[in-house]
């Protein structure tokens, strides 16, 4: 029997988030406990300080899809110091995008792309493959979100900004 959805807010007066180690726990108003908890961007590229889906974490399939979602903080940044910091620490964990600030070389050979960048938290060498609508989104003007062979991904926050020789090399490989 299928489950129905509801919607549960949750309110920054009525939570309580604690990081200890790798671990987030939360701890409701209302005297419920939940040890450990992860937590999820509803929209990671649009809106990342908004709609934050907070779910229960157990066993060894913590990071599986069926994880029960406790609810929804609309706008994290408006929680307790405390709390913002443990969840700021948490999401950071799961939203590691560095910012590409320079292309220095793409290389195209079997099908993939060997890029060499500069980003904003140092240089980086990558892989990706040479399918570009499915690794590769312009997620808003001039902005691209990149994703190599291990998932990890890459943004360029602002293609305009970039120097020239960046934006050649990027229009080269990824525009159709």
């Amino acid at each position: 029997m299928p489950r129905s959805f509801e919607l549960v807010r949750l309110t920054p007066h009525q939570v309580h988030f604690v990081r200890r180690g790798d671990t987030l726990s939360l701890e409701l108003g209302d005297g419920r406990r939940y040890p450990r908890v992860v937590l999820r961007r509803c929209f990671p590229v649009s809106q990342g300080q908004s709609y934050i889906s907070v779910r229960a974490a157990g066993g060894a399939d913590a990071g599986g899809d069926e994880q029960e979602e406790i609810g929804i903080i609309e706008d994290w940044t408006q929680l307790e110091e405390e709390d913002r910091a443990a969840v700021a620490a948490e999401l950071g964990l799961h939203y590691f995008v560095p910012q590409i600030t320079r292309v220095r070389g793409i290389k195209e050979e079997f099908g993939f792309l060997y890029w060499a960048v500069d980003t904003n938290k140092g240089p980086k060498d990558f892989v990706m493959r040479n399918s570009v609508v499915h690794y590769a989104r312009e997620v808003g003007p001039n902005r691209w979100l990149l994703i190599d062979v291990n998932q990890a991904r890459y943004e360029i926050a602002n293609l305009a900004a970039l120097d020239a020789h960046s934006q050649h090399l990027v229009k080269r490989f990824l525009y159709l």
